[in-house]
């Protein structure tokens, strides 16, 4: 969608215009955090048309977060993998069991 439009449905107000943004810049802005993704979209858009556009931080916001439930796979999320924990009849190889002590012999 052209960028003139979506300037113009957000300057009257319309219903859905945060929805087309996030959608038009969403593969720019899921990785980062929404305040950085209001600037950055403010300053996209005010080269595009040479006017101050106030974005509401809270819209974007609410957009974003619908976008991330409507497609799960396109959001990126950084998790780590979850800690196993094991009990000693349950170790392999290469650990010795708490009941066994290594004793050196004497010579």
């Amino acid at each position: 969608m052209d960028k003139k439009l979506i300037i113009r449905f957000l300057k009257e107000k319309r219903r859905g215009a945060y929805n087309l943004l996030v959608e038009l810049y969403g593969s720019q802005i899921l990785p980062l955090s929404k305040t950085m993704a209001v600037t950055i979209i403010e300053e996209d858009l005010q080269q595009e048309c040479g006017a101050t556009i106030k974005l509401s931080y809270f819209s974007l916001a609410r957009a974003i977060s619908r976008y991330r439930k409507k497609n799960p796979t396109l959001a990126p999320r950084v998790t780590n993998p979850p800690s196993i924990f094991k009990d000693a009849h349950e170790l392999k190889e290469g650990q010795t069991s708490p009941i066994m002590i290594n004793v050196p012999q004497k010579k």
